[in-house]
C-alpha cells in the first residue's frame, strides 16, 4: 500500500468527517448523532482511528464549510465555521422570499415509474404581476404540445397541435376538462421549508459542484405535500434540493413521487424588458380562437 503525504492524509481524514457529521443540525446531540449514524453504515476507517484525530481534522472541515451568505434584505451574513442544515435552509427561505425579484426560467422534465419521459415543461414567471407561462410536450398517450399564460386567475391556452386557441378562469373548470396548469415540482415554500427543518425531514447532504456551480444539496425526505402515508413517505417520496453557494436561491430540484421522477433546473434573471416579454404570449395569426373552453362533453369547434 502506497503511503500517503501529509497533504493526501489531511483530506482523507476531512472527507471521513465530512461523511460522520454531514446530517448533524445542532452541536447538543453531537455524540448521539454520530453514534447513530455509525450504527447505520459501515465506514472503511472506524471509530479506534477515527476517534483521536477528530480534534485536529475539525479545524480543515470547518474552513471547507464557509460560505458567503446572504441575510435579509440581501445584506451578508456571517457564515458559520461549520454549515448546518439550518443554516442553509435559512439562508434558502430568505432567498426565496426575495423571488419576486427575479424572472424565474424552469425546465422541467418528468419521468414515470418505467423510467420513459412523460412530459416537459418551459416555465417563465414574473412573481411581482403574477404572470406566467408554460410550454409543454406530454408524451404518453397521443404526444402533444400546448401553451399556457396565466395573468392572474385568467389563462389562456393554445393548443399547438390543432392551432387554436381560448380563454378561461383558472378555477372554474373541474380537472377532466381541461389541460391543468402544471406545478412542477410543488412551490419551495419558505415556512414550509421551516416546519420541514424543525420536524427533521430536511438533512444536509454537503457542498457539491453541479454544471460548474459551487452549490449546497439538501434533501426532504417525504417532500412537501405529500399524499402518501407516513410510513411510505420516507420511501417514495423525497425532494433534493440544490441551492447556489452564494445567493442560496435553487439550481436544481429532484422531486420523486410515487407517479415518477421530475428534475427541474432553475435560472433566475433581472426583471428586464427582454425577459419579461418571455412571459407574454401572443396567438399566431394562423391560430383560430375557440368561442369556448373544449371539454369531454362540449368540443367548441376543437376537432373541426
Amino acid at each position: 500500500m502506497t503511503a500517503l503525504d501529509d497533504e493526501q492524509l489531511g483530506r482523507l481524514l476531512g472527507d471521513r468527517l465530512h461523511e460522520e457529521t454531514y446530517t448533524m443540525t445542532a452541536p447538543s446531540n453531537l455524540t448521539e448523532t454520530l453514534h447513530h449514524r455509525n450504527r447505520r453504515r459501515t465506514r472503511a476507517l472506524g471509530l479506534a482511528v477515527a476517534a483521536p484525530v477528530v480534534a485536529a481534522v475539525a479545524v480543515g472541515a470547518s474552513l471547507a464549510f464557509a460560505p458567503g451568505g446572504v441575510g435579509g434584505g440581501g445584506a451578508p451574513k456571517e457564515a458559520p465555521e461549520m454549515l448546518t442544515v439550518g443554516y442553509v435552509a435559512e439562508q434558502t427561505a430568505t432567498a426565496l422570499g426575495q423571488l419576486p425579484g427575479y424572472v424565474q426560467h424552469e425546465t422541467a422534465k418528468h419521468q414515470g415509474r418505467d423510467g420513459k419521459q412523460a412530459s416537459l415543461i418551459e416555465l417563465w414567471a414574473d412573481r411581482t404581476t403574477s404572470r406566467e407561462r408554460q410550454d409543454n410536450k406530454i408524451y404518453y398517450g397521443d404526444v402533444r404540445s400546448y401553451t399556457l399564460a396565466l395573468d392572474g386567475s385568467t389563462a389562456v391556452e393554445l393548443n399547438h397541435d390543432k392551432k387554436k386557441w381560448w380563454t378561461y378562469q383558472i378555477g372554474s373548470l373541474k380537472p377532466a376538462d381541461t389541460n391543468q396548469v402544471q406545478y412542477l415540482p410543488p412551490s419551495l415554500n419558505p415556512k414550509d421549508l421551516k416546519r420541514a427543518v424543525d420536524s427533521g425531514k430536511v438533512t444536509l447532504v454537503g457542498e457539491e459542484r453541479l454544471d460548474g456551480r459551487q452549490t449546497v444539496h439538501l434533501q426532504w425526505l417525504g417532500g412537501p405535500d405529500s399524499a402518501m402515508d407516513a410510513a411510505a413517505k420516507t420511501a417514495e417520496e423525497s425532494m433534493q434540493i440544490w441551492v447556489d453557494k452564494k445567493s442560496y436561491l435553487p439550481v436544481r430540484v429532484v422531486n420523486k413521487l410515487f407517479t415518477g421522477t421530475t428534475t427541474s433546473d432553475y435560472e433566475w434573471l433581472p426583471r428586464s424588458k427582454e425577459n419579461l416579454a418571455k412571459v407574454t404570449v401572443s396567438p399566431p395569426a394562423d391560430y383560430r380562437k375557440l368561442p369556448c373552453t373544449p371539454t369531454p362533453a362540449k368540443d367548441c369547434g376543437l376537432n373541426d
